[in-house]
């Protein structure tokens, strides 16, 4: 069994902290096992020290020692760290992501208790009712089996509904239709969308940052947003960019992406692409030299980093 999403937050967060002290990454480890860890974060860190000592790096430790608690995102996003130097930063990013999921777990549950205590006492109720009214016509009646018995097939319900829906998200991971129906569900699906595209900006802003190719980007953020809606767009995109468009419009042709999205990315690109030349017979009013201008790198760049931590790009303009 593998961590829950808050002790990776707690983790990924103390990991942030040694690493951006420059502690090298196997003596952070060493470290961490040394506070005598329980359970699955004993064996996740176990786990990475001994692909250390095989001189491993730290993906690769944990796609061979941990590939049933490490989910993709975790994987493509300690990759880019490592090969972009920022494996601090994107451990950060994993403390930010686990903790805001952690906490939407909590407020979840918090407000699951009152429909759920509605619909157990609609099926107790009943049975209470009619138990009265007919101890009110002088029968004898056992009202304990009956209402043990709808329980017993509420709850059966409840779990059968429970194991469809973890089948249904499974198979969205990977399918473009599954997910979709599974976005169009009220409340849930807008959720779902969200952290789907958070997941995406995240690995592609690190992948940015670990200078990989704009497709190997693409496919590492579809990846790991574990939509099967986005994984279709971003393949679909990364084969327009390898064949030489651009990367709005291949995000655009896929129709997988929201609009707004793609309308960031698409004034990045314009933005990133002006020559930044005077207009004629205009000059500076100052000898001070020009503030470097934005290259097409730097404004996707910005709008995956304000899009990762759910900002919205045109209001930071």
């Amino acid at each position: 069994m593998g961590m829950n999403v808050k002790a990776k937050a707690r983790m990924y967060r103390e990991l942030g902290k040694l690493l951006g002290a420059s502690f090298p990454m196997d003596k952070s480890i060493t470290m961490l096992l040394n506070q005598n860890p329980r359970g699955p974060k004993h064996d996740f860190l176990a786990g990475i020290d001994k692909g250390f000592a095989q001189r491993m790096s730290f993906a690769e430790a944990m796609r061979v020692y941990n590939h049933g608690s490490a989910g993709s995102m975790e994987l493509s996003l300690i990759e880019a760290g490592e090969q972009s130097g920022r494996l601090a930063e994107s451990c950060v990013h994993l403390a930010h992501y686990f903790e805001t999921w952690s906490k939407g777990i909590r407020e979840a549950r918090g407000a699951m208790i009152y429909p759920m205590l509605l619909l157990h006492l609609g099926v107790v109720l009943p049975e209470v009712s009619r138990f009265y009214m007919q101890g009110a016509l002088g029968k004898e009646t056992h009202p304990a089996a009956a209402i043990l018995w709808r329980l017993i097939l509420f709850w059966l319900a409840l779990l059968l509904l429970w194991a469809a829906w973890g089948a249904l998200t499974r198979a969205a991971v990977r399918s473009d239709g599954t997910d979709r129906l599974l976005n169009r569900l009220p409340l849930i699906g807008a959720v779902r969308r969200h952290w789907a595209l958070a997941r995406f900006t995240q690995v592609f802003h690190s992948g940015l940052l670990a200078a990989m190719r704009i497709s190997e980007c693409l496919r590492l953020g579809g990846d790991a947003s574990q939509s099967g809606t986005l994984l279709k767009g971003s393949q679909m995109a990364a084969a327009t960019v390898e064949r030489g468009g651009t990367l709005s419009g291949g995000l655009a042709d896929s129709r997988c992406f929201p609009q707004d999205f793609t309308n960031s990315v698409a004034t990045a690109e314009a933005a990133g692409a002006w020559t930044g030349r005077w207009r004629a017979g205009r000059r500076p009013r100052s000898p001070s030299p020009p503030k470097p201008r934005e290259t097409p790198l730097t404004g996707i760049r910005r709008r995956f980093t304000l899009a990762s931590w759910g900002m919205s790009p045109s209001a930071s303009s």
